[in-house]
């Protein structure tokens, strides 16, 4: 009797921890839960930008996805520029000390 007894209970405690821990369904919706807000946010805050700095979508439709691959291009276009200013301003760097050591001479 007592054996069926620490059975039962065996059972109920295993029962009880696998109801406490979260199924894989449950951990799916939650991570689709956070999933939905984080686009929610990101599509608010490029419709805000939209909204406050219109010149920057001109010529772009009103879909979240045109507006965020536009910020995408410009942004990537932006990058080149940074690197090919920066490529000149070392040329010119390298250029400047040249002279100076030639007029050192």
């Amino acid at each position: 009797m007592e054996n069926r007894l620490n059975d039962y209970q065996n059972q109920i405690d295993n029962l009880s921890q696998e109801r406490a821990q979260p199924s894989d369904s449950d951990k799916a919706t939650k991570v689709n839960a956070k999933l939905k807000r984080l686009l929610q946010t990101v599509k608010d805050k490029i419709n805000r930008l939209a909204t406050e700095r219109p010149e920057l979508f001109t010529n772009i439709g009103e879909e979240t996805n045109e507006r965020f691959d536009h910020i995408i291009a410009t942004v990537e276009l932006q990058a080149t520029q940074m690197e090919m200013l920066q490529s000149e301003h070392n040329e010119t760097q390298e250029q400047l000390r040249n002279e100076i050591q030639e007029l050192q001479r």
